[in-house]
């Protein structure tokens, strides 16, 4: 199962070090309700206020020891309020509660990556947005591989759980001879007259008739032996 991808869109500038502050401001007036700019470019904004300060440790100093107070009022009023940050929060939030609830058993990366590839392409990019570790997947489409690596890893893993338990049920079949098969087939025989408990009271009949028989011949072979002494208490 293969991720489908969008057509690539090149990463958001970063801010340099020393310019952090007006890098993220210029980005927050972007994602701004008011800004004027498309869905897309305000999602891209999310995405780069989110690399230039929560991914880098230079711009977290950067920004922290060169923002005055304003600024992060203005960044934090944006950042938390803007309908565009609320959708893609609600976005991830939706995604990553899905994956949560499904069951254990089966490849739920997966059944999350099937989910994705149906939703738009900004819809996906929200998800992405709100649910990537930027650190380590700062594009979609690197992202979109991540998960596709650990969905074929959990391939991998119910494929050799599968292989184990075939294994362990072919060590513990054991060969029944034909009476046993017969002995069995009557006893399974639900269309017999009596049913299973009558075919079952008929074998241990026979079985006792049999040992009866066998002790009677003992007995007569014994008898006529020279110098038998007889059981008169059997």
């Amino acid at each position: 199962m293969q991720v489908s991808t969008a057509a690539p869109s090149a990463p958001p500038t970063l801010a340099a070090a020393g310019n952090v502050v007006a890098e993220v401001m210029r980005q927050a007036a972007i994602l701004a309700d008011d800004s004027g700019a498309s869905e897309d470019q305000k999602i891209d904004a999310y995405i780069a206020i989110s690399t230039a300060i929560v991914t880098s440790a230079a711009g977290r100093t950067g920004w922290f020891q060169q923002s005055t107070q304003a600024d992060r009022d203005a960044l934090n009023a944006t950042w938390n309020n803007s309908a565009v940050s609320k959708q893609i929060r609600k976005a991830a939030d939706d995604f990553n509660a899905r994956g949560m609830s499904a069951p254990r058993e089966g490849n739920v990366m997966a059944d999350q990556i099937v989910h994705l590839n149906k939703m738009s392409a900004t819809q996906q990019k929200m998800v992405f947005a709100g649910s990537a570790s930027l650190e380590q997947t700062p594009t979609i489409e690197g992202w979109k591989a991540f998960l596709q690596e650990h969905a074929d890893g959990r391939d991998r893993q119910l494929a050799a759980e599968k292989a184990e338990k075939t294994s362990k049920d072919e060590a513990v079949q054991v060969s029944l001879s034909d009476d046993a098969k017969a002995a069995l087939e009557a006893l399974t025989d639900e269309n017999r007259v009596g049913g299973v408990a009558e075919a079952a009271l008929g074998m241990l009949r026979k079985a006792a008739e049999e040992r009866a028989e066998a002790k009677a011949e003992a007995e007569k072979d014994h008898a006529q032996s020279p110098g038998a002494i007889v059981d008169e208490t059997a």
